[in-house]
Formats: C-alpha cells, sequence, structure tokens
C-alpha cells in the first residue's frame, strides 16, 4: 500500500512536471510569436512611410518629365533636378527604414515583374547622361552660343529622348512601390477584422 502511494505520489508529480513544462513551452511560444509579429509590425510601419514619400518623390520627378515635350524647358530640367536631389537624400535614408521588412518579406517577384534592378540602373544612367548635356549646352552658352543654335537644340533634343525613357523608369519603380505597399497593407488588414 505504502509502495502504491509512493508510485501514485510520483506519477502525480511527473504529471505535473510534465504539464508545467509542456505549458512553459507553450507559453513560450507565443511569446515569441508576439515578439516577431511586433518587429514586423514596426518593420512595415517605417515601410510603408519610406515607401509613400518615395512614390511621391518617383511621381513628382515623372511629372518633370512627362512635361517636357518637344521643346526643352530648363524650368522644367531644374524641377526634375530639384526631385532627384530630394530622392537622393531618401534613398540615403533607404536602409535604416527598408532593410528590416526584407527579413520578414520577399518582394522578389514583384521586383522581377517590374524589372525594377534594371529600371534604376537606366534611371541612375539617364539622370547622369542629362546632366552631361546640361553641362555641355551650359558650356556652348557660355562660348557664346545662344538656345537657338544647332548644336544646343541637338543636345536638347538628346536630352528629350533621355526625359521620355526615364518617365517609363520611374513609373516602372513606382508601381514597384505601390504593389508592396498594397501587399503589406493586406497582411495588416487581416489583422484589423
Amino acid at each position: 500500500m505504502i509502495i502504491a502511494g509512493v508510485i501514485g505520489s510520483a506519477v502525480t508529480l511527473l504529471l505535473t512536471a510534465l504539464l508545467d513544462y509542456l505549458k512553459e513551452r507553450h507559453h513560450s511560444k507565443i511569446e515569441i510569436r508576439k515578439l516577431v509579429f511586433q518587429r514586423k509590425v514596426d518593420a512595415a510601419e517605417n515601410a510603408v512611410s519610406w515607401l509613400q514619400e518615395g512614390i511621391d518623390c518617383l511621381r513628382m520627378m515623372q511629372s518633370a518629365c512627362d512635361d517636357i515635350e518637344e521643346d526643352y524647358n530648363p524650368v522644367v530640367c531644374e524641377r526634375l533636378f530639384k526631385s532627384a536631389t530630394q530622392a537622393n537624400i531618401l534613398f540615403e535614408n533607404a536602409g535604416n527604414s527598408l532593410n528590416r521588412i526584407y527579413l520578414y518579406y520577399n518582394f522578389a517577384d514583384i521586383e522581377n515583374k517590374y524589372n525594377t534592378l534594371q529600371s534604376w540602373e537606366y534611371i541612375n544612367f539617364a539622370l547622369t547622361e542629362i546632366g552631361k548635356l546640361d553641362q555641355q549646352a551650359l558650356a556652348l552658352r557660355n562660348s557664346g552660343l545662344s538656345d537657338d543654335s544647332e548644336e544646343i537644340k541637338s543636345l536638347q533634343a538628346k536630352a528629350i529622348k533621355f526625359f521620355r525613357n526615364l518617365s517609363k523608369s520611374l513609373n516602372a519603380n513606382i508601381a514597384t512601390m505601390v504593389e508592396i505597399l498594397n501587399k503589406l497593407r493586406l497582411e495588416f488588414d487581416k489583422y484589423s477584422k
């Protein structure tokens, strides 16, 4: 009888310890999920804020590109360069706002869909070339040529071609950013219902 009582007590203690272990393990998993979710929310908030600013900035650049018609417009060109400067500042801070989101999400399908990498490469190339053309036109003006000269008109025509293609590349990047924003919003919409 004593042995049965000892065995019964030992089994009870063993079962109690096992249940406590399982409860602690379950509680631990819940805490980890809660922590990961909170970090995911923080990363998504930063990314959404940055992406919205990026979209606005790129739309301003695109608007400047679209405003250039057949004639080269130095005012529109200046607006483009101002928005490009703003974009540079924004993109210098991109790491702080975007790097963590890539820990939790994979946007490769969206980036591949819009050829984002090639688009960014063309944007950088086009802005550099437009800047070079603008400097060449300035040098020609400083040497005494007017904006009506064939040399300056030729440079302006080349710049206009870059502006048109730049607008298309900007559109691809805007579409990428909008789709990423939508993906993030859809992810968090299920928690707000």
